[in-house]
């Protein structure tokens, strides 16, 4: 029992969902899709990463009220004018993007540990 116990451990271990599964090519091939699946995926994945973001590597001011669809047509014209970089991970790519638009000016230095 102790056995199978530890190769579930194990299994389930190594399937470890990762941000970095998406890389800008496939983002931006589902954002040429117009079947809602696709469609609800990437305005998902583009939230996701707008809101893990938010206040430390973009900064949108307050007042703004942004719709999901303002973001993620962000994100798509970053894609598609950086077709040279769309090899790199998505979620890196659009936290570049979303910095660009909305650099947060006062960035408190960050702790090294």
């Amino acid at each position: 029992m102790k056995k199978l116990l530890l190769v579930l451990c194990v299994a389930l271990h190594t399937t470890t969902a990762r941000a970095e599964f998406e890389t800008g090519n496939t983002l931006y091939t589902k954002m040429q899709d117009q079947s809602n699946g696709e469609r609800m995926y990437v305005m998902g994945y583009v939230t996701g990463v707008f809101d893990a973001h938010q206040h430390i590597n973009h900064c949108p001011p307050g007042h703004v009220n942004l719709t999901i669809g303002q973001v993620t047509d962000i994100a798509r014209m970053y894609l598609q004018q950086n077709p040279a970089i769309r090899h790199k991970t998505a979620d890196v790519l659009l936290r570049d993007a979303f910095r660009a638009i909305w650099p947060c000016a006062n960035r408190p230095a960050r702790n090294p540990v």
